[in-house]
């Protein structure tokens, strides 16, 4: 009980110390933001196309494609900086689900556009990507993700900014295979090749201060 009372009692500290906290008032650090994202995934295609090696030295392969309607969820963080009045850069990190099972903390670059000065309400388009990092430790290598579409801005007051996107989203992935001689996964040394794909849906919500 000590101890929650010691933990609680430095994060209303640290809590404090940050809402007392200014940036340098500088054009620089004026033109940072930082939000918060919800996100809808819908998966829409998953293809594949995979070459292994058996246990007896013959070669197996498969390769194809077909809908997987799948729904995730995704909840990111960011940082943006604005290049000016109608461009913004900002760098996203957090959760990310696509497909079945497939769960990952993505690092992702966005550049927006606003048509209308970036101060005002109106639509946006925005491109995005960067690796994204399997939660389950023995996938060692990170999938990458990018996506692109369209958003609309409301403000709503001249701190905070309502943000609701739609687009699409494709992951390329290296997964790990089921042995399909055995249990557990093909080895990775008679791996010759593990491609696959995720075509998604993203619907999303997200508050920029």
């Amino acid at each position: 009980m000590k101890r929650k009372l010691i933990l609680i009692s430095i994060l209303i500290l640290a809590a404090s110390l940050a809402s007392e906290a200014r940036l340098p008032d500088s054009w620089f650090f004026r033109r940072f933001n930082m939000g918060v994202e919800w996100g809808y995934t819908q998966c829409i295609v998953h293809a594949w196309d995979y070459n292994i090696v058996s246990e007896e030295g013959y070669r197996i392969y498969d390769e194809d494609a077909e809908f997987m309607l799948h729904p995730n969820a995704s909840l990111l963080g960011q940082i943006g900086f604005l290049l000016n009045d109608y461009f913004v850069i900002a760098l996203y990190g957090g959760y990310v689900g696509v497909g079945k099972g497939n769960r990952l903390l993505p690092v992702q670059l966005r550049l927006s556009w606003f048509p209308d000065p970036v101060d005002e309400d109106g639509g946006f388009f925005f491109l995005q990507g960067g690796p994204a990092f399997h939660i389950r430790l023995q996938e060692p290598r990170p999938a990458w993700m990018v996506s692109g579409g369209i958003g609309y801005r409301r403000r709503l007051n001249s701190d905070c900014n309502l943000d609701v996107c739609i687009g699409l989203k494709y992951l390329g992935d290296h997964p790990l295979l089921q042995n399909p001689e055995g249990p557990g996964y093909v080895p990775a040394h008679n791996i010759r090749k593990n491609d696959a794909g995720y075509c998604a849906l993203d619907v999303t919500l997200g508050f920029n201060f």
